[in-house]
């Protein structure tokens, strides 16, 4: 039987997961910046660079203010996420990350990815206690 905090429970799945997926890619991020690639993503590793590490951070630091169930953190995590595609341009913008390219491609998926998930969170608003 499920009462009114199970399917509280069940319907927050997807932001725990995208607060996660969050996490995860941002933690990738600051390995490229401390590395300079990661599980060889990409075809031509870039320069480490503390830049790269502030904008995984954002990533991360999105998921988990998203991961507060709160709609403070959820608005905060949107931003910081977006922050993370601002850095993301910032970077092509600079010469730091390839403009060109197949990992130009796959920095540009990687933003609208980001987006996508802002957008899902924005969706979700409701949720949000």
């Amino acid at each position: 039987m499920k009462t009114a905090d199970s399917t509280e429970q069940g319907r927050g799945l997807g932001i725990v997961a995208a607060g996660v997926f969050a996490i995860v890619a941002g933690l990738g991020e600051i390995i490229v910046g401390v590395t300079g690639n990661y599980l060889g993503i990409l075809s031509k590793p870039l320069e480490p660079f503390a830049v790269i590490v502030l904008v995984g951070a954002c990533y991360s630091l999105g998921g988990v203010f998203i991961l507060t169930l709160r709609k403070w953190g959820a608005a905060f995590g949107m931003a910081l996420i977006a922050a993370e595609i601002f850095g993301r341009i910032y970077l092509v913008a600079t010469g730091v990350a390839p403009s060109t390219g197949p990992d130009a491609i796959k920095i540009a998926v990687g933003a609208v990815i980001a987006l996508a998930l802002i957008g899902y969170v924005a969706s979700q608003w409701r949720r949000f206690r």
